[in-house]
């Protein structure tokens, strides 16, 4: 059903009657809608300013009498080819940035890097962060990334380094955790028992832990020797005293 447009005659019935949406009263010449289905009459640019009737729940659009379409209708302008350029441009800027943007000197210098992760405690740091500075200060060979972490920090990060294949050279591990990782291969056999056993870790000399070599380490000879300058300088306390301690206390002793 369509509208039609039509011009108010004087002797219309309509005259003096209010428009349906602006409730103006209709005056003789105005042009004027009538709604083809609940045939309220409205001012012909209030119909096209409603788009259609104003009665409430009248389901008629504007068909006939329209007004001018916004000019924001209709598909948006074509985007510049050169925005296009522009973009591509950027993107090859960055690709190139990250590429030959300078990186930090790598502290090794061309050395055997070794990673060791362990437990930090006070003892530990004060001791053994100094002797792997002056490690690291005269070795001509290797470079000791020496990594101290509170212990469930460094628990959270082996399960994910191993889990990755990519567990650091040495590190310290718990005596349950140990026995795991020794049955599954995972370590490297550091010697032999006198009963012909594999040996995969030596005792940590400062706290009930094991220190072990990652099986899959691409340098296990400078492991080894590393290994050696840990054991020297890492600080020993009684371990049958720590033994009792833990017993009684049921913690972990060191780490935080």
């Amino acid at each position: 059903m369509q509208e039609k447009l039509e011009v108010l005659s004087p002797d219309s019935t309509q005259v003096g009657r209010p428009c349906n949406l602006c409730a103006a009263p209709l005056a003789p010449g105005d042009e004027v809608v009538e709604c083809p289905r609940c045939h309220k009459f409205h001012h012909a640019d209030c119909w096209k300013a409603k788009g259609g009737c104003a009665t409430t729940g009248c389901p008629q659009v504007a068909e006939a009498v329209v007004g001018e379409k916004p000019k924001g209708d209709g598909p948006p302008p074509p985007i510049p080819l050169w925005y296009f350029a522009v973009g591509g441009l950027v993107i090859v800027g960055l690709i190139l940035l990250s590429v030959f943007w300078p990186k930090p000197p790598d502290p090794a210098m061309g050395r055997t890097k070794i990673v060791v992760m362990d437990v930090s405690f006070l003892e530990m740091h004060e001791a053994l962060t100094p002797a792997v500075e002056e490690f690291n200060a005269t070795s001509a060979t290797t470079y000791i990334d020496l990594q101290l972490l509170p212990s469930v920090g460094l628990q959270q990060k082996l399960v994910v380094l191993i889990a990755a294949g990519d567990a650091p050279d040495i590190f310290g591990v718990e005596e349950d955790q140990f026995e795991l990782l020794a049955s599954q291969g995972s370590l490297l056999e550091l010697g032999q028992t006198p009963e012909g056993e594999p040996i995969y870790g030596v005792q940590h000399p400062g706290r009930l832990a094991k220190l072990v070599i990652w099986g899959q380490t691409e340098n296990p000879e400078i492991a080894r020797e590393v290994l050696d300058f840990l054991l020297e300088h890492i600080p020993r306390v009684d371990l049958d005293k720590l033994r009792e301690l833990q017993s009684q206390q049921n913690l972990p002793i060191f780490g935080f």
